[in-house]
C-alpha cells in the first residue's frame, strides 16, 4: 500500500486562529509595519491594523450582514481585503474572492450563486459590477475600495476615527470563513467552502513544523493574487509571524525583483515561469540579493533545470508547495534540504505530506497501490472544505470516506517523495501507449530559447491521440518547430515525441499561473484547422 503521512499535528490548542493575527500582531508589535502596498502609497501598523479591523466589524453590522452572509471581493491586490477577512471572520460572515480577470457573465455567476450581499469593488471594476448586478434576483450593494472621500469608501471609512467593535462571534471547527471558487475546468465553477479552523490549521501545520523553512519577523513580498488560495496563504504565513508584507499586484519577474531590492526582503512567493524571470533578470542586471533567505514557489513542479539555474543565479533556499483550493492550500511540502542538485531526482519531486495529512495513490478503482505504480492521488487532511456549495453530487464524487479524491495523477518512491504524473484527464493515450504530459514537457523545456511549453493530445485517426506541443518562446527568441521535433528525438522515445508543434507569443495561464492546458489544446486545434 502506498500510503504515506505527514508527522503528527501538534495540540490544537497551540494554534493561533486566523481571526486573532491581527489583535496577536497588534499586542506583541503594534509598532511593527504589517504592510506595505506600494502601488497605493500604503504602509500600515499592526496596531492599525487591528483597529480598522474592528472598524470593519462595526460597518459590517451597520450594513445588516449577519453570520453566513456572503460578502464579495472584487479587486486587485490590496492590503483591505484582508482587514475586510479578518473582519469578516470575526462577525461569522463568509467572503466570496472573485478573479478580477473575470467578465460580467462570470462575476454575475459568482454573485448569484454565493448570495451576496455586499459587494467590495475597485473603482476601475465598478462598470463590470454593475453590469453583473443589472439582472441579479438580489443586487448585493456596492462599496468601492479607494476614492476621493464619501461614504461609499471603504479606505476612508476605515481610516477615520469610527466605532470600533473588538468582540468576536464564538468559532467552531465548521464555521465556514471563506467562499472560493475553482477555476471551471469543465462545467460552471464551483464554490468551494472553507472552514476558519482549515484555514487555521493549514497555517500551524506550516508554523509547528521543524522541516518547514519558519521565521518570525522580517519581510516578505507578494505578488501572487489574494483572490487565489495560494496567494492568501502566503500573505497569512507573513502575518501570523508578524512580518512586514509587500503587496503587490505587479506580478513581473521585473517588478518581483524590484520590491525584493528595494525593501530587502528575505522571502518571496512566485510561480516557476516568473522564478526563470527572476533569474534572468538577476543575471542581466548583474544583481546581486545576499539578503534573500527562500523562495517559495508553487502552483507547477518546477523543472531541474530551472532550479539548478536559479540555485546559482539567487543563491537562496527554494520550497515548493503543492496543493489545491479544495483543501485550503497544501498537501505535501518539497523543503529546502530537498533541493540538493546531489540527488537531481527529488527536485522533480513535490515533496512528503504536511503535518496531519496522509496522501495515498490509487487505481481506477478506488483500490492502493504499490510505490512506485502510477495511479491518482488521495488527500486526507484536516484542511479538507467542507463541501462544493449547493452541489451535492460534485461534494460526493470527491470526497469519500473521509478522504478527497484530486484527479491527480502521481506516484510515490520508495522514500515517500510524491511525483505528479499530470491530471487523469491529461494522459494521452497514443496507439495503447501512454504519454504523461510533464514527462515530455521536461524534456522539451531543455530546448535552447524553449521558455515554458504545453504538451497536449490531438485527435488522430490512426493512433487515437497523437502528441503535440504548444511552445511559448523566450522574450525575443525563437524556436523552428522542426528542430524542436528532432530534439525531442534524442529526448523522448518516439511514441512520446510531439508530431505538431505550434510556437506561440503566450501560453494562456489561470489567475495562479497554472499553464491552461486544456485551452492550449483547443486552440492549436482551431488553429490547425483553420489553416
Amino acid at each position: 500500500m502506498t500510503r504515506v503521512a505527514g508527522p503528527p499535528l501538534p495540540p490544537l490548542g497551540e494554534m493561533v486562529w486566523i481571526g486573532d493575527y491581527a489583535r496577536k500582531g497588534a499586542a506583541q508589535n503594534p509598532d511593527r509595519t504589517a504592510f506595505i502596498v506600494p502601488e497605493l502609497g500604503v504602509s500600515l501598523s499592526y496596531r492599525e491594523l487591528d483597529r480598522r479591523v474592528s472598524r470593519a466589524v462595526a460597518l459590517f453590522r451597520r450594513e445588516g450582514l449577519k453570520p453566513g452572509d456572503r460578502l464579495a471581493w472584487y479587486g486587485r491586490n490590496n492590503e483591505q481585503y484582508f482587514i475586510a477577512l479578518f473582519a469578516a471572520i470575526r462577525s461569522g460572515i463568509v467572503v466570496v474572492p472573485l478573479n478580477w480577470r473575470c467578465v460580467e457573465p462570470e462575476i454575475a455567476f459568482f454573485l448569484a450563486d454565493s448570495e451576496t450581499r455586499l459587494l467590495v469593488c475597485d473603482g476601475e471594476f465598478l462598470g463590470t459590477a454593475q453590469a453583473a448586478c443589472r439582472d441579479l434576483a438580489h443586487r448585493p450593494r456596492i462599496i468601492l475600495t479607494e476614492g476621493s472621500g464619501g461614504a461609499e469608501n471603504l479606505r476612508a471609512l476605515l481610516a477615520g476615527a469610527g466605532e470600533e467593535i473588538t468582540d468576536a462571534v464564538p468559532w467552531t471547527g465548521d464555521g465556514i470563513c471563506l467562499h472560493l471558487y475553482t477555476s471551471g475546468t469543465t462545467g460552471k465553477p464551483k464554490g468551494v467552502l472553507s472552514r476558519h479552523s482549515g484555514l487555521s490549521i493549514a497555517r500551524f501545520q506550516e508554523y509547528s513544523w521543524r522541516d518547514f523553512p519558519n521565521w518570525h519577523g522580517g519581510t516578505i513580498v507578494s505578488a501572487m493574487p489574494n483572490f487565489h488560495i495560494g496567494g492568501m496563504s502566503w500573505i497569512l504565513m507573513g502575518l501570523l509571524r508578524q512580518s512586514t508584507c509587500v503587496m503587490t499586484a505587479d506580478a513581473s519577474a521585473q517588478g518581483i525583483t524590484r520590491l525584493v531590492m528595494e525593501h530587502r526582503a528575505e522571502r518571496t512567493f512566485a510561480v516557476p515561469t516568473v522564478v526563470r524571470g527572476i533569474v534572468d533578470e538577476v543575471r542581466a542586471a548583474g544583481l546581486s540579493m545576499p539578503w534573500l533567505e527562500t523562495i517559495f514557489y508553487g502552483a507547477a513542479p518546477m523543472s531541474p533545470t530551472l532550479l539548478a539555474d536559479a540555485i546559482e543565479a539567487l543563491g537562496c533556499s527554494f520550497g515548493q508547495f503543492f496543493g489545491m483550493t479544495e483543501i485550503t492550500g497544501t498537501a505535501t511540502f518539497l523543503g529546502p534540504r530537498d533541493h540538493d542538485l546531489a540527488r537531481p531526482r527529488l527536485l522533480g519531486s513535490v515533496g512528503r505530506p504536511y503535518p496531519g495529512t496522509e496522501v495515498e495513490i490509487r487505481d481506477p478503482d478506488g483500490n492502493s497501490v504499490a510505490r512506485g505504480i502510477h495511479g491518482e492521488i488521495w488527500i486526507r487532511t484536516p484542511t479538507v472544505m467542507r463541501e462544493y456549495w449547493h452541489r451535492e453530487d460534485a461534494t460526493a464524487e470527491v470526497l469519500r470516506d473521509g478522504w478527497y479524491r484530486s484527479g491527480d495523477g502521481g506516484y510515490h518512491d520508495e522514500e515517500g517523495y510524491l511525483f505528479l504524473t499530470d491530471r487523469i484527464k491529461d494522459l494521452i493515450v497514443t496507439g495503447g501507449e501512454n504519454v504523461y504530459p510533464g514527462e515530455v514537457e521536461e524534456a522539451l523545456r531543455r530546448f535552447p530559447n524553449v521558455y515554458e511549453v504545453a504538451v497536449v493530445a490531438l485527435p488522430d485517426e490512426k493512433w487515437g491521440e497523437s502528441v503535440a506541443a504548444v511552445v511559448e518562446c523566450r522574450p525575443g527568441m525563437q524556436v523552428e518547430p522542426a528542430a524542436l521535433i528532432d530534439f525531442a528525438r534524442t529526448q523522448v522515445a518516439p511514441y512520446k515525441c510531439p508530431k505538431r508543434v505550434w510556437v506561440v507569443d503566450a501560453l494562456p495561464r489561470t489567475a495562479s499561473g497554472k499553464i491552461q492546458r486544456a485551452t492550449a489544446r483547443q486552440r492549436m486545434i482551431e488553429h490547425f484547422r483553420d489553416q
